[in-house]
């Protein structure tokens, strides 16, 4: 048995759903993404990671949650020097960057067991991923800007009808009430990507669809309701239109990129993962009204929780009518790009990925200091 445990500076953790333990004896591949599944593209971006953290004097590693086995802790690894390869014995470090949510009681306790002593930093903001995991909590303390949303507390029938009372009630007070259609959505309250999102109607057979959402994923989905919202013709950029929302990637208080999402023709959400098309744009291109909101709600996450050093994207849409709206946030924005991207894409994503690995060194250095 090799007992051997190996320091690193930092450990990028992901979730063992999505990548493959170097300890898994059944995965053959030489990669930790398997190149047949839709994360196949993780493979590179995650390699330049690793490569930037060499650049700069940084020992790291990447490990998914399945490794994890103590605090700060995992049982096997991969790092990368031309190649990919596995390590069958442990790593230990004390700075995370974290790219695991938990999606389940076992990722739970496993992220809770990485991360049980103070002496282990989350790159990512812990408060901010409270606010932005919930997508209740997003709404409760954002509601100025927010999407009006209720949580569905159950998946019956008289549960749902309570959930879209107590949202009318709220849409008929809305000073922009002529934004909400007579349609409604619900979406998953911890989800992201686009996933588990559907636009519903309260007809006989829609919540009759309503139910069968709620009762098919019962114990690992709760449901929230929110107003649809016609938004085909509130963003325009050049030759880009249909239903478009806007993203803005920060780090503490420092606006770093921008970009729209495009929905494929037909749809509602332009998430990629959902067939939507992204496309950067200069900070200068981003409208007035989304700089000013942002500022808004970057004093409020400033006021709930230590952001210094933290990354996250908030996202916006402008109604048909002119009104814009904070639709969510993301404590854990993607760092990727497709095999298909533009050039400048693939650099706009290089260059977010230096600033992450310049900012863990200062991170490093800082803790240092304060022993």
């Amino acid at each position: 048995m090799n007992t051997q445990i190996e320091k690193f500076d930092i450990i990028i953790v992901y979730s063992g759903m999505k990548a493959k333990s170097a300890s898994n004896s059944t995965y053959t591949d030489k990669i930790p993404f398997s190149p047949r599944s839709k994360m196949g593209v993780y493979n590179d971006s995650y390699r330049y990671f690793l490569e930037r953290c060499h650049k700069k004097g940084l020992k790291a590693a990447f490990a998914t949650s399945t490794d994890i086995c103590g605090t700060g802790l995992f049982k096997s690894f991969w790092t990368y020097d031309h190649a990919w390869k596995r390590h069958q014995h442990k790593a230990k470090t004390t700075i995370l960057f974290d790219k695991f949510t938990p999606k389940n009681a076992l990722q739970t306790a496993q992220l809770a067991l990485l991360t049980s002593s103070d002496k282990v930093y989350t790159f990512n903001n812990r408060g901010i991923k409270y606010l932005f995991n919930n997508k209740i909590h997003t709404y409760n303390t954002f509601k100025e800007f927010a999407i009006p949303t209720i949580e569905i507390k159950g998946g019956t029938e008289k549960a749902i009808f309570l959930a879209k009372k107590r949202l009318d009630k709220i849409l008929q007070m809305h000073p922009h009430a002529e934004d909400f259609l007579d349609r409604y959505i619900i979406k998953n309250k911890k989800g992201s990507g686009g996933f588990n999102i559907y636009q519903v109607q309260f007809t006989k057979a829609g919540v009759k669809k309503i139910i069968e959402h709620c009762k098919k994923n019962n114990k690992e989905i709760s449901y929230l309701l929110q107003p649809f919202l016609a938004c085909d013709t509130g963003f325009h950029f050049k030759k880009h239109h249909g239903t478009i929302d806007l993203r803005v990637i920060t780090l503490y208080k420092k606006t770093l990129q921008s970009y729209i999402r495009v929905a494929k023709k037909g749809n509602f959400l332009a998430n990629q993962h959902q067939g939507g098309n992204s496309f950067y744009i200069s900070l200068k291109k981003i409208p007035q009204d989304v700089l000013a909101m942002n500022r808004k709600v970057k004093k409020i996450l400033d006021a709930t929780s230590d952001i210094s050093h933290s990354l996250y994207a908030l996202d916006y849409i402008r109604t048909n009518n002119g009104n814009l709206y904070f639709v969510e946030g993301n404590s854990n924005p993607g760092i990727y790009w497709e095999y298909d991207e533009i050039r400048s894409s693939k650099q706009k994503t290089k260059k977010l990925i230096n600033i992450i690995v310049h900012e863990i060194k200062t991170i490093i250095q800082e803790r240092k200091n304060t022993r």
